[in-house]
């Protein structure tokens, strides 16, 4: 009898182990399982026609909306959608400063701004041939004119027009550190600077494969190459480039925060990132449909998804 009880009471034992260890196997999962379910992008805006470029300014995103003609803002949580101006030919470039947002229009031949809340919008430079990179720094518009090639200013009010840079080819995208303007030229595969007053263009790196986006951290320059398929840096000074990944499906656009270069693919329809020392690329997001401009601000990525004509923003921190 006290061997049967015996029998009895080990057989309870284990079923309540058994059922405690499952209910916290289970809960486990759960809890994994819904925090994959948890969707970490949210989409600000939709149904846009081609968006090319993003700035973060505030409480707002501000962006450029290629084919759809038009430079619009959303608050950073997917509220209070706007167009800020309309009708535009290609808008391109964006770069917010205090209350104007300044953009080029690349088949517009125009530089131009508009008020962050919207209004009238005032053009600052016209008579160009295809403009695109925009950056705004010291009360100057700095922009790339890709099919004239080159590098000009305007005063943030308008006026005349600078040449810094001229016979390049095809520059695109544009960074400023300091007195110096940072630029990457497609045609020619070259990584350049040259001060902001104008003067000596020196080439910090050369038989690059479409280099295009293009970011600055610390002491080095980040960008992409597209059709070479990599991510790299060099220093602001120059020195040798250094491949932090290859393998890559036509990177299009760099962001640097922390540790990490965060970067657009364009054709392999990813969000990625890597060490900004290299190593092994993360995937953050697959399945996009050509993603292109990416900034990041406040712990998050923001990016435009081109194809799928929306902007989009994705947590990089907890």
């Amino acid at each position: 009898m006290r061997l049967r009880q015996l029998l009895l009471a080990l057989i309870l034992v284990s079923s309540v182990l058994f059922l405690t260890g499952f209910l916290i196997l289970n809960r486990s999962e759960n809890q994994r399982v819904s925090g994959v379910a948890v969707p970490h992008t949210i989409t600000l805006v939709t149904e846009l026609h081609e968006p090319r470029f993003v700035d973060v300014s505030g409480h707002y995103v501000y962006f450029t909306d290629l084919l759809g003609g038009r430079v619009g803002k959303v608050d950073v949580d997917g509220h209070n959608s706007s167009t800020l101006a309309s009708g535009l030919d290609w808008p391109m470039g964006i770069a917010v400063s205090g209350e104007y947002v300044y953009f080029t229009e690349h088949h517009g031949k125009t530089v131009k701004k508009v008020g962050i809340n919207g209004g009238q919008v005032t053009t600052l430079a016209s008579n160009l041939h295809s403009p695109y990179g925009i950056v705004v720094s010291g009360g100057y518009v700095y922009y790339t004119d890709m099919d004239w090639g080159t590098i000009e200013k305007v005063s943030v009010d308008g006026g005349q027009v600078t040449v810094l840079a001229d016979r390049l080819r095809d520059p695109i995208r544009i960074v400023i550190l300091g007195n110096y303007v940072y630029f990457t030229e497609y045609a020619s595969g070259r990584l350049s600077k040259v001060k902001t007053t104008g003067g000596e263009i020196i080439v910090l790196a050369s038989n690059l494969a479409y280099p295009c986006g293009l970011a600055i951290s610390g002491d080095n320059v980040y960008f992409a190459e597209r059709d070479a398929g990599t991510i790299d840096k060099i220093g602001t000074d120059g020195g040798g480039v250094i491949t932090l990944a290859s393998g890559l499906n036509a990177p299009i656009d760099v962001a640097v925060s922390g540790a990490y270069v965060y970067f657009t693919e364009q054709w392999g329809g990813k969000l990625d990132k890597v060490s900004v020392s290299g190593g092994e690329v993360v995937e953050l997001l697959v399945d996009l449909k050509e993603p292109f401009g990416i900034v990041i601000s406040g712990g998050f990525a923001y990016f435009a998804e081109g194809n799928a004509g929306t902007i989009k923003k994705l947590t990089i921190e907890s």
